[in-house]
């Protein structure tokens, strides 16, 4: 496909007509390279065959409906916020990209710790965390020495017509009605102008926001809280041991998990959960 805008921003761009994992082709892509592959690297597809989601949930996507995009992070964790934050970034990066494409009224945020959902106005007024865009799985690559390299994967949903959602806890922004330009397709013109535009914002938002984590951390955690629809809001934690405990989302802490105030008093800081929004 023919990306003029984000070949022009990125270091390296492949599209693949179709392919089992977008992060495995990228991980494979450095491999080959013997880790010589440029921080920011990005391979995407509309057509994603076996995608994998957090705690290795499957996720599927309809061809030339949705984009999965992967980039690789250099040196991630290096100066600034540790590696943990990078679901995180990418998700305040994620939403950063795609609110343009929506009227006021509906917000794009993200549910802690690696969705990035869209809501209305009467979403907000419940505390619910609305409908799901987009899905984040980092992973650790080889890169050779003591570097931490990442590969960030995302699965956003662009073109999904209702009636062929995966849940009804997802979406897209067709979907949601965000601003298609007129696209029934990825492979259509209207289509490739949009995936254009998405892959360069997404892409581009997330470099931007991972430099910023390494030179001003603080900002780039002000950013996450603004873009976050968890915080502030009651949560049902379903924890790993499966323990299910009920509390306020208040705040991020310096690895980037979840502190929730317990009606009992005192707090629980959740690393690793499945974190429901109640009404």
């Amino acid at each position: 496909m023919d990306l003029p805008r984000t070949r022009a921003s990125l270091p390296r761009v492949e599209w693949l007509d179709s392919v089992g994992s977008t992060n495995a082709a990228l991980r494979d892509l450095l491999l080959r390279e013997e880790g010589g592959l440029a921080h920011g690297a990005l391979v995407a597809t509309a057509e994603q065959t076996s995608g994998r989601g957090r705690r290795d949930r499957g996720w599927t996507m309809p061809p030339d409906t949705a984009l999965a995009i992967s980039v690789l992070i250099r040196d991630a964790g290096t100066g600034g916020l540790p590696v943990s934050w990078l679901p995180l970034l990418a998700g305040s990066a994620v939403t950063a990209a795609l609110q343009p494409l929506f009227p006021p009224g509906r917000r794009v945020g993200l549910k802690w710790p690696n969705d990035v959902h869209v809501r209305d106005e009467e979403d907000a007024l419940h505390g619910r965390p609305g409908l799901k865009l987009c899905g984040i799985l980092c992973e650790a690559v080889p890169a050779g020495g003591d570097e931490t390299a990442v590969v960030v994967g995302m699965g956003v949903n662009l073109l999904i017509p209702e009636w062929q959602l995966p849940s009804e806890r997802a979406t897209s922004v067709l979907a949601a009605g965000g601003d298609v330009g007129g696209a029934e397709s990825l492979a259509d013109p209207a289509g490739r102008g949009l995936a254009d535009r998405v892959l360069s914002g997404v892409a581009g938002e997330l470099l931007r926001i991972v430099e910023l984590s390494r030179s001003d951390p603080d900002a780039a955690r002000r950013t996450v809280t603004r873009h976050s629809l968890t915080l502030g809001t009651e949560v049902r934690v379903h924890l790993p041991d499966a323990r299910v405990v009920d509390g306020r989302a208040r705040a991020l802490d310096d690895d980037g998990a979840l502190i929730v105030d317990l009606p009992t008093g005192g707090a629980l800081t959740v690393t690793a959960a499945d974190v429901e929004h109640l009404r």
